[in-house]
């Protein structure tokens, strides 16, 4: 039992691999500078992620070893040694918004992860040129889009006003009384 794993670890520390238990990595966070972090050397690139605090849907980017002015995403563990520096990349959301009746059309509007599905209706609202607190309706087609932070990169929505006054966002249980009570519920279905 005990003696033949006892056996085996002589074995592990001649290996070179062994020699370095820890990595030493330059990283540089979203929106901040590089820092020196001392890490456990990783098995796999989930262990790395996860050693330096890699969120989902970040990527991790280092620089190409003989073109120094690209960077690449790292796939795998075996990409990367210790000394190396990496850029942990937040990619941005995007989707497309067009106002019927008016000049904007595909006018981009762009959030980050993290961003709070208010947030992004917020900057749509004024993407849109409405002012702040007008109740919307984001529209494909014929069909109703709810807002998700996780909507498909480069969608194309209608935004549509849902009433003529404005008041703040909020999200309570009556709202969908008062939309149906409001004067321009009778004019959802109308093009203009």
């Amino acid at each position: 039992g005990s003696r033949g794993r006892a056996a085996s670890a002589p074995s592990m520390v001649e290996e070179p691999q062994a020699q370095e238990p820890l990595w030493q990595l330059y990283v540089e966070y979203v929106n901040r500078e590089s820092v020196l972090r001392e890490i456990p050397r990783p098995q796999s690139l989930e262990e790395l992620r996860l050693a330096l605090g890699v969120a989902s849907g970040q990527t991790l980017l280092t620089t190409h070893k003989l073109h120094t002015d690209q960077e690449y995403v790292v796939e795998h563990i075996e990409q990367l040694e210790s000394g190396d520096a990496v850029r942990v990349h937040a990619p941005r959301r995007r989707i497309y918004i067009s106002v019927p009746g008016s000049d904007i059309r595909r006018k981009a509007v762009m959030w980050y992860p993290g961003a709070a599905t208010e947030q992004i209706e917020r900057a749509i609202v004024k993407a849109a040129g409405f002012p702040l607190g007008m109740e919307i309706e984001l529209r494909d087609g014929e069909a109703s889009v709810v807002l998700s932070t996780t909507i498909p990169n480069d969608t194309h929505l209608e935004v549509v006003a849902l009433a003529d006054y404005s008041r703040p966002c909020t999200a309570t249980s009556s709202a969908p009384a008062q939309h149906a009570a409001s004067p321009a519920a009778g004019r959802r279905g109308a093009s203009p």
